[in-house]
C-alpha cells in the first residue's frame, strides 16, 4: 500500500482539525502498546471531513514518495472537480484544501465526498 484515501467524521469540516489528524495518522505507533495509534506516516494520504458549511480535504506526500507525485497537483485535481474548491495550504508533504457548501448549485459536502474519494484514488 502506497497510497490512500478515507474520510474522518470528528473534524466535522474544520481544516485545521483535520491536519492534526492526518498528523496523527502519520505518528510513529509504540508496537508494545496494546492499542496502536498512528503509524502510517510511510503511505501517502487524502482525509476528507465533511461539514455543514465546507469539505475540508488534506493530502499528505511522504518525502520518499514526493518523486512520484506532487502533493499539491493531487489536490488540485479533487478540487477542481467543483466551482469553489480551493487550496488553502501547499508543501511538498502537506496541501490542505476545501470545497464551499452551496445549495443553490447543490454542492453539499456529504454528498460530493465519496464521488472525490475515488477521483483522488483514480489520480
Amino acid at each position: 500500500l502506497q497510497f490512500f484515501c478515507t474520510s474522518v467524521d470528528e473534524p466535522e469540516g474544520d481544516i485545521d482539525l483535520l491536519v492534526e489528524s492526518v498528523k496523527a495518522m502519520n505518528q510513529k505507533s509504540d508496537p508494545a502498546e496494546e492499542e496502536r495509534k498512528g503509524g502510517s506516516g510511510h503511505i501517502g494520504k487524502m482525509v476528507f471531513s465533511a461539514g455543514m458549511s465546507q469539505l475540508a480535504i488534506v493530502a499528505y506526500v511522504p518525502e520518499e514518495k514526493q518523486g512520484d507525485l506532487v502533493c499539491e497537483e493531487w489536490l488540485q485535481k479533487v478540487l477542481a472537480l467543483h466551482p469553489g474548491g480551493k487550496v488553502l495550504s501547499s508543501a511538498k508533504d502537506y496541501c490542505s484544501g476545501c470545497i464551499p457548501a452551496d445549495a443553490d448549485k447543490g454542492v453539499f459536502p456529504l454528498k460530493i465526498r465519496e464521488g472525490l474519494i475515488i477521483e483522488a484514488n483514480n489520480f
